[in-house]
């Protein structure tokens, strides 16, 4: 069994990817209607977005051989852009892979989108929100906080493409008792480096452009940008 989020043509029944392409749909509709950037963050997000294009078709060997993970960038894009824009920022990758390399189905799109663009983006920002409130993060609190965040959605899209693949037999070979399972615990290895590439990704620019984070719709309520507006009232 592979273990790649990105699921291929082939391995969905109609129903699950059909579902799958609904519920995406209402989200990319919504997101274009809510993505708002500044100037300063259009380009930050052509960069994260090629990033993340290149860190994606990076394959990793994780335990059992031939199972194969990769970064998926979801929280950092979510967090440093805000959920729609990450989005949508995922979804380009996603087309992109998807036609020129084959990396990812065109009729799985609907469910890759979602585990990675929707699920991967906006729950990591949702556990960022709650944790941040409970433990006013800065320093260490604050790096935990992104760690956890990055980690959780890695490792629920995995669990979602699971999901996706074991309701789909007899299309696909293995049910969910195999198939999530798999993607979880291989998915838990990676979702560490996911976790640390996204703290080093947003502790770099909380050094060098502060200014990018603040008019996050996410990292603007950390207690460092609160503090300064406050003083500035």
């Amino acid at each position: 069994m592979n273990n790649k989020i990105h699921i291929p043509d082939g391995f969905l029944s109609p129903s699950v990817f059909t579902t799958a392409f609904v519920i995406t749909i209402i989200f990319w509709a919504v997101s274009f209607k809510k993505t708002k950037l500044t100037d300063k963050q259009v380009p930050i997000m052509g960069l994260l977005t090629a990033l993340f294009f290149a860190a994606m078709m990076m394959n990793y060997p994780i335990v059992y051989g031939t199972p194969t993970a990769h970064l998926l960038g979801g929280a950092s894009i979510g967090l440093i852009l805000g959920p729609f824009a990450g989005c949508i920022s995922v979804t380009i990758i996603l087309v992109l892979q998807a036609l020129l390399f084959g990396d990812g189905g065109l009729t799985t799109l609907g469910a890759n989108a979602l585990n990675m663009g929707i699920i991967g983006v906006f729950l990591p920002c949702a556990v960022f929100l709650i944790m941040n409130k409970v433990l006013k993060g800065t320093g260490k609190k604050l790096y935990a906080t992104i760690f956890v965040s990055a980690f959780v959605g890695d490792v629920l899209a995995a669990i979602a493409a699971g999901t996706e693949l074991g309701l789909s037999q007899p299309t696909f070979l293995y049910g969910l008792s195999v198939a999530v399972p798999a993607m979880a615990i291989n998915h838990s290895i990676i979702g560490v480096a996911e976790g640390l590439v996204t703290m080093i990704l947003i502790g770099t620019l909380l050094k060098l452009r502060p200014d990018v984070l603040e008019k996050s719709p996410i990292l603007k309520r950390l207690s460092i940008f609160q503090n300064k507006k406050e003083s500035t009232e």
